[in-house]
């Protein structure tokens, strides 16, 4: 029981704020003009591209371009049903007779929404230099992360956790204060934020004749994380903390850009593994139960001051963009997130020695997009975009007690993406932009059970119930070309 809730409480400081991407912190919806078609790997027509096309800079317009945008989250996560069973044992002294009423059936929902996530993008071409054209470019925003997590009630993970809480109090030896009984869990809360702040520039020359473009850039990656966790027992036992954690890293982009017929557009887009050293700090750990959780936290490395990695994973974007006519445009464009190749963190045993790696719960992730805008007049254009996203979880992440809180409280779920917007572009290089999204994940159902150790192998606990995730967002946006 030990191991198990030191391997929670490690997650629990690795909570990720996946909102829809294929990745666990990415985030794909870099700005509202890229809600109202979903696919934008091989744009070349607004500032923006910096993100999704960096190549395809040496095409846009000489002179400045500017793309400024905000999004709006509403983000809807239940573990629904969610089910707390004790098994064959449970009378038998270490929950006493009657935890949580015996079984507890009901349906968590946190307070979510991410009120901003803003993006800015420039780029100035310089027109013919030499035999091509060539651009620079900067950004700044949010590249992964996207906001907070506020289980009032908590999740089907710290009901978990909380509970091997308790359960490893109980089996503590005489010598060392044991056993305790803390009653029956009686109120919890857990939040967590994931913000990554990202700044970065580059730049992209065309080449033979503007049939290829070729780009160059870098992002400074700088993820701000935290989590906070309460927990109130029987009469005098409870337990609060909160850690935050840090770190800095580069992410070298490579992109091509290529134009083999007219009015046909292929970007592509290369991202490297961004190496994400954190670093712990402790902000409060207090409570009649802090000695316990502190120990505990201890034998899996989390100390205030220690160091531990997860890195962003290695990205492949792929676009193909046609201009069917003056009005209509069609595109497609494809993400691979090569999870399982990355540095995503460590498992530990009760000893505090690393047993396993969490990339071994993900195969690769991916996403698919087809988008299309269409012209009205010179000044109003529509969008519409459809996406489906493989989130590269595998069944054991949902069904493993080593996962279950990140499970639980952020789930990685494939899903199903819609969006539409407009824009209006007035005759002094001014356009405004209005984009919304819904995505809906396909509901995913969980089983994890705590065992009492040998001889006995009994069913303790189990905690079961139903993942579910939707987002709707809506993105205001102003674009300027100088």
């Amino acid at each position: 029981m030990k191991k198990t809730l030191c391997v929670l409480l490690l997650l629990a400081l690795l909570v990720p704020s996946v909102l829809f991407a294929g990745s666990l912190d990415y985030l794909t919806n870099q700005s509202a003009r890229w809600l109202f078609s979903l696919s934008r790997n091989a744009a070349t027509d607004a500032a923006d591209i910096v993100n999704y096309n960096p190549a395809g800079t040496a095409f846009l317009p000489r002179g400045l371009s500017l793309d400024l945008s905000n999004q709006t989250l509403f983000k809807f996560y239940s573990n629904k049903d969610s089910k707390f069973t004790p098994g064959a044992i449970a009378g038998a002294g270490i929950f006493g007779a009657d935890p949580f009423g015996g079984v507890v059936k009901k349906t968590l929902e946190p307070e979510l929404l991410t009120p901003a996530i803003p993006n800015l993008y420039g780029a100035y071409n310089f027109g013919d230099i030499g035999p091509g054209k060539l651009a620079i470019y900067l950004q700044a925003g949010i590249p992964a992360g996207g906001g907070d997590l506020a289980w009032g009630d908590g999740t089907a993970g710290s009901t978990f956790a909380l509970n091997a809480l308790r359960a490893s109090l109980w089996s503590l030896p005489a010598a060392q204060g044991g056993p305790v009984t803390t009653g029956a869990l009686q109120s919890q809360e857990f939040n967590a934020s994931s913000i990554y702040y990202g700044v970065g520039l580059g730049g992209a020359y065309s080449f033979l004749g503007d049939l290829m473009s070729l780009s160059l850039g870098a992002r400074l990656v700088i993820p701000q994380r935290g989590f906070s966790l309460k927990a109130s027992y029987g009469p005098g036992y409870y337990l609060s903390g909160e850690y935050e954690y840090s770190a800095l890293g580069v992410t070298p982009i490579v992109g091509v850009d290529l134009r083999p017929i007219d009015g046909l557009t292929i970007g592509l887009r290369y991202e490297m593994e961004t190496d994400l050293e954190f670093k712990y700090n402790e902000k409060k750990l207090d409570g009649t139960l802090a000695t316990a959780g502190k120990s505990l936290l201890a034998k899996s490395g989390i100390v205030d001051g220690t160091k531990f990695n997860q890195n962003l994973p290695h990205l492949i974007a792929l676009g193909a963009e046609y201009q069917v006519n003056d009005s209509l445009g069609v595109s497609l464009s494809g993400t691979i997130y090569l999870l399982s190749l990355a540095n995503l963190g460590k498992t530990f045993d009760s000893t505090g020695t690393k047993d396993g790696d969490i990339n071994d719960y993900f195969d690769t992730g991916w996403e698919v997009a087809l988008g299309g805008s269409y012209k009205i007049t010179e000044a109003i254009k529509v969008g519409l975009g459809v996406m489906y996203t493989e989130s590269g979880a595998k069944d054991k992440y949902f069904n493993d007690s080593h996962t279950l809180l990140n499970a639980s409280a952020s789930p990685p779920l494939d899903s199903i993406s819609c969006g539409l917007g407009g824009s209006y572009a007035f005759k002094n290089g001014l356009d405004l932009i209005l984009s919304f999204l819904y995505s809906h994940s396909l509901p995913v159902d969980y089983s994890v059970s705590q065992y009492a150790p040998a001889p006995l192998n009994l069913e303790v606990y189990n905690v079961s119930g139903t993942l579910n995730k939707d987002v709707l967002e809506v993105g205001i946006g102003v674009g300027y070309k100088f």
